[in-house]
């Protein structure tokens, strides 16, 4: 059965693979922490800045939605080491809402902010 998701809380980054996963769009710093920690999910990607004087701005995307324990893991990781709260979760999965209330991201939760799944902790 597929997870369901709630409508995102923020625009995504452009060219994002679609999912519960996702990066505020314009918020990312490339720090490299993400990508670094999840570079399976998470890439740079360019695209064009009408406001910028160099014309292109990088920035980075949820490339790929995790598929593996790992992967689920190392999302987590980036969610809760992001310095400036890039990174957020629009989904309703249980154990994932558990796994990212218990490193501390509670508030990168749309669900849970949203308050459709009731007493999370």
């Amino acid at each position: 059965m597929a997870e369901s998701l709630v409508p995102p809380l923020f625009e995504r980054e452009d060219g994002s693979a679609p999912g519960p996963f996702y990066v505020i769009k314009d918020r990312c710093l490339i720090c490299s922490l993400p990508t670094e920690t999840a570079p399976v999910n998470i890439q740079y990607h360019q695209r064009s800045c009408t406001g910028c004087s160099t014309k292109m701005t990088t920035h980075c995307l949820v490339s790929r939605q995790p598929e593996t324990p790992e992967e689920l893991d190392r999302m987590i990781e980036v969610m809760a080491g992001s310095c400036v709260e890039a990174y957020r979760y629009c989904g309703s999965d249980p154990e994932i809402l558990r796994c990212l209330i218990e490193a501390g991201c509670k508030e990168h939760c749309d669900a849970l902010i949203r308050g459709r799944h009731g007493n999370w902790g």
